[in-house]
C-alpha cells in the first residue's frame, strides 16, 4: 500500500556514518551463520557426525523450505506492524538459540528423536534468520533518502557479509588446525562446536552495537518516490498504480537475485566437499586437506571484500546492470575452468578460481540488491514485502537443488570420482547463465516500457 508523504522541508533526514556502519553491524550475525552453515553445516553432517549423504541433504532442505515459508511471512508482518528494530531482536534470539543447539549435540546413532532435535533447531534458526534478514533489509529504504544512500548501504552490507565470511574461515583454520596428520572425522566434533560458540558470541556483540548505533534514526512508515535521473527510473513502470506483484520487473530483478545467492551458495556448500575428494583422488597430505578447506573459500571471500570496496567507490561508473554482467560471465569462467580440469595437486589454479568466484559473487550480489532497492524506492511500496518475495525463490530453489545433488550422487562414492567436481562446473555454470540472460530480459523489458539505460 502506497501513501503519500509530506516531509518537512527544512529537515533533510541524511544517512550518517554512524547509521551505515551501525546499519553494517545489524546483519553480521546472520552473515557468520550463513557462512557457517552453507560452507560447513552438510560438511559437518557428513563427515563429523557420519550421517547419510540424503538425509544431511534433507535437512538442509529442511531449513531453506522453512526459510523461504518464513521470509515472506515475515515481511507481511513486519510492513505491518513498522516496528523493524523489535522485530530484529526477536529474529536475533532465535538464531542464538537454534544455532547453538544444532552443534551442541553428537549423537551416538540417529534416531527419531535425535531427528527431531535437529529439525526443531534448525527451524528455530531458519525463522529467527529470515525476520533478521528482512528486518534489516527494509531499513535500506528506510534511512537512505537517495539511490547514492542506497547503493552505499548495500555495498556496506554485503562488505560485512564478506568480512563475516572471512572470519569463520580464519576462524576455522585456527580451531581446525593440529599438529597430527589425521584426516578430519567424528573426533573434530567439539572443534566444531567451538567455531559455532565463537559465532554467537561474536554476532550478540555486534547485534547490540547495531541497536545502540540506530537509537536516533529516522524513521517513516512509507517511502517517498525520488525522482532521479539515473537508473533508478529504468526499474519504474508506467502504471504506478499497478501492484508489485502484477509487474514482471520485480520476478526478473528476483530471478536476477535468485541466480547470484544461488551461485554463492553452491560454492560454498559443495567447495569443502570437492576438496575432499580431490583429496580422495591425488596423494595430499593430511595438514594439506585441513588447510585448504578452510584456506580456498578464504581466498574466494578476500577476493569478494577487495570486489565490494571497489563496488562502494564505483559511483555512476559502472552501472548496476553492467556489474551484474560483468560478475556473471566471471562465474561462468570460473566453472569452465572447472570443468575442463584442475592440474592434479595444483593449487594455484584452485586459489585463481577462488579469486573469480568471490569478484563473480560480490558484483551479481551487489548489483541485485541494488535493483531490488531501487524498485522500493521508485514505487513506494514497503521494502520488507518486496525483499520476502525478492529473497523467497532463492532460498526454497537452493534448498531443492541441494537436495537433488545430494539424492543423486553415486554410492559407494568411488564410482563417481568427480561427482562434485561436476557440480561446482556443470550446475554453477547454468546458474550464471540463467543470471545473465534474467539481466538481459530485465533491460529489454525496461526498454519496452521507455526507459532507456544511461
Amino acid at each position: 500500500m502506497t501513501r503519500n508523504m509530506n516531509l518537512d522541508e527544512s529537515f533533510t533526514p541524511t544517512c550518517s556514518i554512524i547509521q551505515k556502519v551501525s546499519f553494517g553491524l545489524g546483519h553480521v550475525f546472520n552473515d557468520l551463520c550463513a557462512a557457517m552453515w552453507f560452507s560447513y553445516t552438510l560438511f559437518y553432517l557428513n563427515v563429523v557426525l557420519n550421517i547419510q549423504s540424503t538425509t544431511a541433504g534433507t535437512l538442509l532442505m529442511i531449513g531453506q523450505v522453512v526459510d523461504s515459508i518464513a521470509t515472506p511471512i515475515a515481511g507481511w508482518a513486519i510492513d505491518r506492524t513498522g516496528d523493524r528494530r523489535a522485530w530484529h531482536f526477536g529474529g536475533t534470539i532465535a538464531v542464538a538459540t537454534g544455532f547453538s543447539l544444532l552443534f551442541s549435540i553428537k549423537p551416538g546413532e540417529l534416531t527419531t528423536s535425535v531427528l527431531t532435535y535437529y529439525v526443531l533447531s534448525i527451524m528455530l534458526f531458519q525463522v529467527g534468520w529470515a525476520i533478521v534478514q528482512i528486518a534489516h533489509l527494509s531499513l535500506i529504504p528506510e534511512i537512505s533518502r537517495s539511490h547514492s544512500h542506497s547503493s552505499d548501504l548495500t555495498a556496506i552490507r554485503y562488505t560485512a557479509s564478506v568480512c563475516c565470511s572471512i572470519t569463520v574461515y580464519l576462524i576455522t583454520l585456527v580451531v581446525l588446525k593440529t599438529d597430527d596428520n589425521s584426516t578430519i572425522g567424528p573426533d573434530d566434533f567439539y572443534k566444531f562446536k567451538e567455531i559455532a560458540l565463537i559465532i554467537v558470541f561474536i554476532g550478540i556483540i555486534t547485534s547490540l552495537l547495531f541497536y545502540c548505533g540506530l537509537l536516533g534514526t529516522f524513521e517513516i512508515s512509507d517511502y517517498e518516490a525520488l525522482l532521479e535521473t539515473d537508473d533508478v527510473n529504468q526499474l519504474n513502470s508506467n502504471n504506478r498504480e499497478k501492484h508489485f506483484l502484477r509487474q514482471s520487473i520485480i520476478y526478473l530483478v528476483a530471478l536476477t537475485y535468485m541466480a547470484s545467492r544461488l551461485f554463492i551458495i553452491l560454492n560454498l556448500v559443495y567447495i569443502p566437499l570437492y576438496l575432499d575428494e580431490r583429496a580422495e583422488i591425488e596423494v595430499v597430505e593430511k595438514e594439506r586437506i585441513r588447510q585448504t578447506i578452510a584456506t580456498i573459500p578464504l581466498v574466494c571471500y578476500v577476493a569478494s571484500f577487495i570486489t565490494s570496496v571497489f563496488l562502494k567507490c564505483r559511483g555512476s561508473s559502472c552501472p548496476d546492470k553492467v556489474t551484474y554482467l560483468i560478475g556473471g560471465a566471471m562465474g561462468l569462467m570460473a566453472s569452465v575452468w572447472l570443468g575442463s580440469g584442475v592440474s592434479p595437486n595444483s593449487d594455484v589454479e584452485l586459489y585463481a578460481i577462488a579469486i573469480f568466484l568471490g569478484v563473480s559473487g560480490s558484483s551479481t550480489m551487489v548489483a541485485s540488491l541494488c535493483l531490488t532497492a531501487n524498485f522500493v524506492k521508485v514505487n513506494g511500496y514497503g521494502g520488507g514485502q518486496v525483499y520476502s518475495i525478492v529473497t523467497f525463490t532463492d532460498k526454497l530453489i537452493s534448498g531443492a537443488v541441494v537436495l537433488l545433488v545430494q539424492n543423486l550422487q553415486c554410492s559407494p562414492k568411488h564410482l563417481c570420482p568427480h561427482y562434485y567436481e561436476n557440480v561446482l562446473s556443470y550446475i554453477c555454470g547454468i546458474v550464471s547463465l540463467v543470471g545473465i540472460i534474467s539481466l538481459v530480459v530485465l533491460e529489454v523489458e525496461i526498454r519496452r516500457n521507455g526507459r532507456l539505460p544511461r
